[in-house]
């Protein structure tokens, strides 16, 4: 299939200019969102999950202009069908299996399997063939499949005619075998990602498809995610906070090491973490070890196939945890809160709330929402000088970038920014106003719609 070539949208304009209106249209397209197996997809308000989050941010706004159908699995009390508050409709696939394709993943994953369970045909195959089913019967214009590149050509053959986009949202997938992928993306008309730094990974692995590979970027709910109304002061005092997965790899045990040496200072400081324990899967760890920051990692993760088995079945959501409290004194123990996940309406005001959010990720994140979220709250960001998160901080302006696993490094930077109230305070003003040109969903729908109007053709 001969893709279009998109012209591609100023990403540089959009990002400092309001929001524009898109040009009026003669006819909606019909756009058919295939959201990941394991997302549901609630009918209103903030959806669980980073994925269905972005799904839903995207379609409710793409509906203002357009006919859009988010299909998702069904849960028990979901209805197979109903539109929801945004004038999305929604199609829930029963009897998706979803426990089974997880155990299936974890086992593979354990006993070292190439490629990956989670990027074969098997994977949540039923998944994929009920939605080909349904859009055969209901042709739309576009179909944009969110993380599961086997889905393509299940959904090319379904609908032909239909241009599909493909939504990468990291560059894991660039590590497999390229002959696999590149098959999976001529069968596709668009790839968009969530940052420039996956959009060049993605060009650097397939440049014979890089015309057709976009950087979409990601957004934040402004109006729920805002600083403190002018006058109100309830921030507290030295209240560093990290919100994410509490895995090795988002290197939460560097972050120990560094509060302990915060607390030598500042005493009275306190650390928040916030999120699900667990480990990441051993396959997709496989295919990071090339990285030595994560190479190191396998003391958490575990050697041979014995070793991976005691700790990915037995110790996946405690055992980090209970390796990070044993790193460090009783004293900075209870210094440290772990909460476990929050529901996305609590975060604002956590965020709100703090001093500083810190992200010392090992891995080099795609993206990296909460620092996003924490800039669009008024609070400053300290993360890893790596990944898309360099492209989000500007170092020195609405927070600081330090090395990946600079514990001591971390530390310092922490201890000058909380001793210093007034770069704080103008951090604040400066992570808002970032957020407000930079991050706004309403940004990353018009460029999305610029791509779907050029590949479908539409004036």
């Amino acid at each position: 299939m001969e893709a279009r070539k998109l012209a591609e949208p100023d990403l540089g304009t959009l990002e400092s200019e309001p929001t524009r209106r898109a040009p009026e249209r003669s006819a909606p397209l019909r756009i058919a969102f295939v959201g990941q197996p394991r997302d549901l997809i609630e009918a209103s308000g903030p959806q669980r999950g980073s994925v269905a989050s972005i799904t839903w941010e995207l379609a409710s706004r793409l509906a203002e202009r357009h006919k859009v159908t988010i299909y998702a699995p069904l849960a028990p009390g979901q209805k197979a069908e109903e539109r929801g508050t945004d004038n999305v409709l929604i199609r829930r696939i029963p009897h998706v299996l979803r426990r089974l394709h997880r155990a299936i993943d974890v086992v593979t994953a354990l006993i070292g399997a190439h490629p990956p369970y989670f990027a074969s045909n098997a994977f949540f195959r039923e998944y994929a063939a009920a939605i080909a089913a349904q859009l055969k019967r209901d042709p739309p214009d576009i179909v944009h499949i969110q993380v599961c590149s086997q889905f393509i050509p299940v959904i090319r053959y379904a609908v032909p005619r239909a241009r599909i986009v493909f939504h990468a949202h990291d560059e894991l997938l660039t590590r497999l075998d390229p002959a696999l992928m590149a098959r999976r993306l001529a069968m596709s008309d668009a790839l968009v990602t969530c940052s420039e730094y996956v959009t060049n990974r993605w060009r650097e692995r397939f440049s014979s498809a890089s015309a057709r590979i976009h950087t979409l970027g990601n957004g934040v709910d402004l109006q729920r995610f805002h600083p403190h109304d002018p006058g109100v002061v309830s921030v507290a005092d030295a209240h560093v906070l990290y919100v994410g997965r509490v895995s090795p790899e988002k290197g939460v045990h560097v972050l120990a090491r560094a509060f302990e040496r915060v607390l030598e200072e500042i005493p009275e400081a306190h650390l928040s973490v916030i999120g699900s324990a667990g480990l990441l899967p051993s396959n997709q760890l496989a295919l990071l070890d090339d990285d030595p920051h994560i190479a190191r990692l396998t003391e958490f993760y575990g050697r041979g196939v014995f070793g991976r088995m005691r700790k990915q079945l037995f110790g996946a959501h405690n055992g980090y945890i209970d390796a990070i409290c044993a790193s460090v004194a009783p004293a900075t123990r209870a210094h440290i809160h772990f909460h476990g996940p929050l529901e996305y309406l609590d975060l604002p005001a956590l965020y709100r709330s703090a001093s500083l959010l810190v992200a010392p990720s090992l891995y080099a994140e795609p993206f990296g929402l909460p620092l996003a979220e924490a800039m669009a709250s008024g609070l400053p960001v300290i993360a890893s000088r790596s990944g898309g998160m360099t492209a989000i901080v500007e170092h020195g302006r609405t927070g600081c970038l330090v090395e990946r696993g600079d514990a001591a490094g971390l530390a310092h930077v922490t201890i000058s920014l909380l001793r210093d109230p007034e770069r704080l305070a103008g951090m604040r003003r400066a992570s808002r106003l970032s957020a407000e040109a930079r991050f706004g969903w309403d940004r990353a729908a018009y460029r999305l719609e610029n791509i779907y109007t050029t590949l479908s053709g539409a004036p």
